[in-house]
């Protein structure tokens, strides 16, 4: 019960609470879960192993507080820009009228559905596309999965992220709290998505991408990290057969970025960094193997 009681017990309340007038102010609601997470971590871990520093809790700090902040001001600066070219107001292009004469949570649920088809599909193309992988590889490259490891991305790639939600649900026409409600779930799944937290879903595990899934998507090994794309919901694995739930026991050793791992960077600066240098870090690779 404690997914429940920390991520959608919370979410129905913001579904009761949100101003439509300033559903903005909902928003710092998605903080509750770096605090809920984090004590559980140490009340009742997935791994003890995980609890311990493997010294990137101060990369996954930086990535929180500059990934997080710089991916922000991209994806408003991109926006901006697209809208002064094209000089139209953002509802020009919806192509289907939003049901507001929906329940909210109605609303909710198909926001929800509607912006993870777009980060579903950027996620899976960051993984088989090489280009892609320079930058996704940045989110891969922790060997344990604990509460604050939900934001190490790459601030691009984040970016990009970002826009594959809201693209879809600007299409959509979606209502703007709406759009803050699909913000304010992912934020507080997210964590518990990357939680040290042992928690079971039972059939939950066919509608939300939590941690029992994550964790595969997380092996060093490719065929179970090229799967489990959702980012809230693992409906569009289930339809397009990427979702991976192995009956047996993951090895713990088993995360990371298996052949880069002993070269790939672990600071944030270098991180940012290491797209544009890619081909460097392979020919060190090659000269270790060598």
């Amino acid at each position: 019960m404690i997914y429940p009681l920390c991520v959608i017990l919370p979410f129905v309340l913001a579904l009761i609470v949100i101003d439509p007038s300033n559903p903005a102010a909902i928003l710092p609601l998605g903080i509750l879960s770096l605090f809920t997470a984090g004590t559980m971590e140490w009340l009742h871990p997935h791994s003890l192993q995980w609890r311990k520093s493997h010294g990137d809790i101060l990369t996954d700090i930086v990535h929180q507080f500059l990934s997080l902040p710089l991916s922000l001001l991209l994806r408003a600066g991109l926006i901006y820009l697209f809208f002064t070219i094209i000089a139209e107001p953002a509802g020009w292009f919806a192509i289907i009228t939003w049901p507001t004469h929906w329940p909210l949570w109605c609303q909710a649920v198909l926001g929800l559905v509607v912006s993870e088809f777009g980060t579903y599909w950027r996620h899976r193309i960051f993984h088989e596309w090489p280009i892609g992988w320079r930058f996704h590889s940045v989110h891969h490259s922790s060997k344990r999965l604990y509460f604050l490891n939900a934001p190490r991305f790459h601030f691009i790639d984040l970016c990009l992220s970002g826009l594959a939600s809201a693209i879809p649900l600007a299409l959509f026409g979606a209502a703007p709290e709406v759009v803050v409600l699909v913000a304010t779930f992912t934020a507080l799944h997210g964590n518990w998505q990357h939680a040290n937290v042992r928690y079971k879903l039972g059939w939950f595990n066919w509608v939300f991408a939590g941690a029992e899934l994550h964790r595969w998507h997380h092996s060093s090994i490719v065929r179970h990290s090229n799967s489990n794309y959702g980012n809230n919901l693992i409906v569009f694995d289930i339809l397009f057969g990427t979702r991976c739930l192995p009956k047996t026991a993951q090895d713990i050793d088993e995360f990371g970025l298996g052949e880069h791992e002993a070269v790939y960077p672990q600071s944030w600066w270098r991180q940012s960094l290491l797209p544009f240098r890619w081909r460097s870090m392979l020919k060190i690779n090659s000269r270790e193997k060598g």
